[in-house]
């Protein structure tokens, strides 16, 4: 029975990591093949390889909160857990799948987190942490406002850079030392001790300007064959800027399925927390990168070009905006999805062209979807857990 129980529990973990991945794919690299930079086949092979690396990189704070931080599964019976958590990932599988086929963008943190609070009231409310939930929920409306925002300013800014050939050169050196530096930056930091704060300078500040230099001089190498500075600046940048929201996805995303599935382990006795924690995003990592990889397809078109007409800048600014946001959010362990980030950097671009750029039917639709998850997870998981515990399953 228990190598059934994980059989059905690492099935179900990859379910959701697949849907994950093939859902929010677009998230990554929507804009960049909405621009026309780079083709869907080669954007999401590079998205795999990027989501992965993402996954075991920072993927632990996301995957700690979600196994533990929401419903403290330490305090609740084994089989209980096991039933719920396995509840919790049939039931943010399906809607995922369902956002899939109409080919919106879903927030698979929104169905992981009620998932689990669905799971919390079925084993008693006393049990789930109110006070996470609410920075969770703040979370959500802060992100995609606070993206959109970054994005309006950013396009000022870079947008006129990407307009005049004098400026090209300093938006290359510049966007390339901070598309390299904030991941960087975030994967190390430990501690705010002062030790450990000029180690983390120091490295950065090596990693990024070896990699700006490096950009920079492919930059200069393609000009001197008679590409145009400007469009080859927001070309080689946008790339960038897919391959670390790329990252930054799998670093968050990866524990909406990592994180019900180390619960499920842990309550079987399999490891410590951290052990469990770690064999859960090397197979949930692996699901996600599969899903974008080979499904990752279906959605591309609504992030890259639905919501607002995108040119190699505007998607670039997007794009970067939305990784920044993500990048922090995962290192604070908030289970945000790159969704809300996304369409919030697209959001911000198109207001800034002004707002009949954006397509509202789109967005009240990928808006709607958002909203129906949250109640929708939370009753159906509820139900599951309910059934299967009074069941004897």
């Amino acid at each position: 029975m228990p190598i059934l129980i994980s059989l059905l529990a690492t099935a179900a973990a990859l379910f959701v990591a697949w849907n994950n991945g093939s859902n929010n794919a677009a998230n990554s690299v929507g804009t960049a093949v909405g621009a026309r930079v780079l083709s869907a086949r080669r954007a999401l092979t590079l998205a795999a390889i990027a989501s992965f690396s993402g996954s075991l990189a920072l993927g632990i704070y996301v995957t700690n909160t979600v196994m533990r931080g929401i419903v403290n599964t330490m305090s609740i019976a084994g089989p209980i857990v096991i039933r719920g958590m396995i509840s919790v990932l049939i039931a943010a599988g399906a809607w995922t799948l369902m956002s899939t086929f109409l080919k919106v963008p879903m927030s698979v943190h929104v169905c992981i987190v009620g998932g689990v609070i669905g799971f919390g009231l079925a084993a008693g409310s006393s049990f789930i942490s109110w006070g996470e939930v609410g920075k969770i929920l703040a979370a959500w409306v802060v992100v995609p406002v606070a993206t959109a925002g970054m994005a309006y300013g950013l396009y000022a800014v870079f947008g006129r850079a990407f307009r005049d050939p004098r400026l090209a050169r300093a938006a290359v050196i510049s966007a390339s030392y901070l598309t390299t530096a904030t991941p960087t930056i975030l994967v190390l930091v430990k501690t705010v001790s002062a030790s450990s704060v000029a180690y983390v300078a120091g490295v950065t500040a090596a990693i990024s300007t070896a990699a700006t230099l490096a950009i920079y001089a492919y930059w200069r190498r393609r000009v001197s064959r008679g590409r145009n500075p400007l469009l080859e600046a927001s070309r080689i940048l946008l790339i960038m800027a897919a391959l670390s929201m790329a990252f930054s996805f799998g670093s968050n995303d990866v524990g909406n399925s990592a994180g019900p599935l180390a619960a499920i382990m842990y309550a079987e006795g399999l490891g410590s927390p951290q052990h469990v924690m770690w064999v859960a995003l090397l197979i949930t990592g692996a699901g996600l990168a599969a899903g974008i990889a080979l499904w990752g397809s279906k959605v591309i078109e609504t992030v890259g070009e639905r919501i607002t007409p995108l040119s190699p800048p505007s998607a670039y600014v997007a794009q970067m905006s939305a990784t920044l946001a993500m990048l922090i959010v995962s290192r604070l362990g908030l289970p945000v999805s790159t969704s809300m980030a996304i369409v919030g950097g697209v959001m911000g671009v198109g207001l800034s062209k002004g707002i009949r750029t954006l397509n509202m039917r789109v967005l009240t639709r990928i808006f709607g979807m958002w909203f129906l998850a949250l109640p929708a997870t939370i009753g159906i998981t509820y139900v599951l857990t309910y059934v299967l515990t009074h069941a004897g399953i």
